[in-house]
């Protein structure tokens, strides 16, 4: 009987088809378990990288940095964390055959962002009191850019008000000149009351040579005048460029406590006038003197030669009077006014208070007893050296305020007990100079800056303060002096005034106490006298501590909140380094990675395919940020 293979052929066939199915479902499966293997060998890889942060800047400031000399490493590195990976990838078979690094992004790059970053995600963990909100931000910015615009602009007023007391002290010069020449001419005529030609000559000679300082001083008058009139136009320009960083009642006080200068100055041109003619008059008078001259020789040569015997002689006193009528023509001009300046001496004083500052601003304010820092920072080598303007991207205001708040958390100032190579680390942040006392003084003197402005911004408000500094304005220009005058010089005690009381605000918060953002007249400390008394000896030690106010690292603090934000990223990168490099001198912040991405090929192995070249590559990206 013949037998039939249909059924054992097809069935054959159902079972191939039902095995390779089979097969392709196993072998689809084993891939995507592989690739999801792979990410997560990549991923765990990549972490486990990360997770080599270095220790001690972790422990110092909080900041996650993996300390990475180049690509090649990092590359080796996740490669070495991958081997275990692949060695236990089981029926994945894989094996990595090459990594490259598509992104490295170093804490240095892009302005300092991803330092910030760091920053922002420790601190939004931290529990903080008295910290602003967005709304509080913007009004301690806005206070803080009135104080700095007060300060610009009263700083460019008490310079007019130098000018203007030298400008009287010009005019007290001609005027003195002009009293020589009056005593000069008295002499001289009483000379020829006495018959004394020679007397009378030697007196003239004198009130000529008096006579030629009179172009030179009218000329400086008039170069001081000048000087005045122009710098007083550009502080102008300034004050419209800034009025709106002024509030209301700053700017209409403002306004009238300095309409005064443009008053002084358009007063000035009228008795600039006469002043300017004086050359002039000397040029006639000298012509007279010489008329006068001429006519005593003639009578003393007429005398000489006078030789009647039998004549009684000649009558001198007739002859002589011809000379005093010629005389009584040199006509010695006198000014209907004379300088404004009465009282030279406290004018002198309160400018010595502005020059104290200027010339010894941390003896001023230094506690007795305190030694500065001798450190010394190399920039040769630190990341603010690689710094560019316009990196990044703008800080916001909330940024700014936990950045500043971090600041003042980690590092250390001039009231700080660590002891450190490079101590004033906050100071060197607002600064960034080279040594340890340059980052101190301009830091002392950027927090007097914003207690001068916020000071005169009190006394502008305060009636009582305006009126006691006129009063005094009245003293310094006289009674009768020329209005004007005693308005800028007001104007100028209020400014010095806002100095000396920032001087004590400062002094105090260098004894480690804390002064009020905004004064009243209960926390006020510098009466004028006390003012005076500073200017005099440069010393006042009397001012009185409150409790809800600030103390310096606060100030410190304000400073760096208005501050380039950008910059003050580069400068801790800077203390950072520093500070590492103290136990390990090859630390760099430009070999810190903050994110990278890798791209890794793999070789894996078919199961079921794959004929005679089974392997095929797989390729993984991963990436990790701090």
């Amino acid at each position: 009987m013949r037998k039939s293979g249909q059924i054992t052929v097809f069935f054959a066939l159902v079972l191939m088809c039902i095995f390779s199915l089979m097969c392709g479902l196993l072998e689809s499966a084993r891939t995507a378990g592989a690739r999801y293997y792979l990410k997560l060998a990549a991923d765990s890889a990549m972490d486990s990288v990360f997770s080599r942060y270095h220790r001690e800047v972790w422990e110092k400031y909080r900041l996650f940095l993996l300390e990475c000399g180049d690509e090649e490493e990092l590359k080796n590195t996740w490669k070495d964390f991958m081997e275990p990976y692949m060695e236990s990838s089981g029926w994945y078979s894989m094996d990595v055959e090459d990594a490259d690094i598509m992104q490295l992004f170093r804490i240095t790059d892009r302005g300092g962002d991803y330092l910030k970053q760091e920053i922002l995600d420790y601190m939004k963990y931290g529990v903080f009191e008295d910290i602003p909100d967005e709304s509080g931000a913007e009004v301690l910015l806005r206070n803080l850019k009135e104080a700095g615009a007060v300060k610009k602009l009263s700083g460019a007023y008490s310079g007019h008000t130098r000018e203007a007391v030298r400008l009287e002290k010009a005019l007290q010069d001609i005027n003195d000149s002009l009293n020589r020449q009056k005593d000069y001419w008295q002499n001289a005529y009483d000379r020829i009351g006495d018959y004394d030609g020679s007397g009378f000559r030697r007196e003239a000679a004198g009130l000529e040579d008096e006579m030629e300082r009179i172009p030179s001083l009218v000329k400086a008058y008039g170069k001081r005048a000048d000087e005045l009139k122009k710098s007083l136009k550009e502080t102008n320009t300034e004050l419209s460029a800034v009025q709106g960083e002024l509030s209301q009642g700053v700017r209409e006080a403002l306004d009238e406590d300095t309409a005064c200068y443009e008053s002084y100055v358009n007063k000035e041109g009228g008795r600039r006038m006469k002043i300017e003619a004086l050359p002039e008059k000397m040029i006639q008078i000298k012509q007279v003197m010489e008329r006068a001259e001429e006519r005593s020789y003639e009578v003393e040569e007429i005398i000489s030669d006078w030789d009647d015997e039998d004549d009684e002689g000649p009558d001198e006193s007739a002859l002589w009077d011809s000379v005093r009528e010629i005389w009584y023509e040199a006509d010695i001009p006198v000014l209907s006014y004379s300088s404004g300046v009465r009282d030279p001496e406290k004018q002198r004083i309160l400018e010595q208070v502005g020059d104290f500052v200027q010339k010894g601003l941390l003896d001023l304010v230094l506690p007795e007893g305190s030694e500065i820092s001798k450190g010394v920072l190399d920039h040769t080598d630190l990341p603010s050296a690689s710094y560019e303007e316009g990196q990044g991207q703008t800080a916001g205001l909330m940024d700014r305020i936990w950045f500043q708040e971090y600041c003042g958390r980690f590092l250390t100032c001039i009231l700080s007990e660590e002891d450190k190579e490079v101590k004033y680390e906050l100071e060197y942040l607002v600064s960034g100079k080279n040594t340890d006392e340059e980052n101190l003084k301009q830091a002392v003197a950027d927090v007097l800056a914003v207690r001068e402005g916020m000071n005169l911004i009190h006394i502008l408000s305060d009636s009582r303060k305006r009126e006691e500094a006129k009063a005094l304005a009245g003293v310094i220009t006289g009674v009768a002096g020329l209005i004007p005058l005693t308005g800028v010089v007001a104007f100028f005690v209020m400014s010095i005034w806002a100095l000396g009381e920032a001087v004590v605000d400062v002094r105090m918060l260098l004894e480690g106490k804390k002064a009020v953002f905004v004064k009243s007249g209960d926390t006020w400390n510098l009466s004028l006298d006390n003012l005076l008394e500073l200017g005099r000896t440069g010393v006042y030690a009397g001012g009185k501590e409150d409790e809800k106010g600030i103390d310096y690292t606060g100030y410190l603090k304000l400073i760096l909140f208005t501050g380039r934000a950008e910059r003050q990223y580069y400068r801790l990168m800077d203390i950072i380094q520093m500070n590492i490099c103290r136990k390990q001198e090859d630390f760099r912040m430009v070999h810190c990675v903050y994110q990278a991405e890798v791209r890794g090929t793999v070789k894996s192995r078919h199961m079921f395919f794959g004929g005679s070249n089974p392997f095929y590559p797989v390729e993984v990206r991963t990436e990790k940020a701090y």
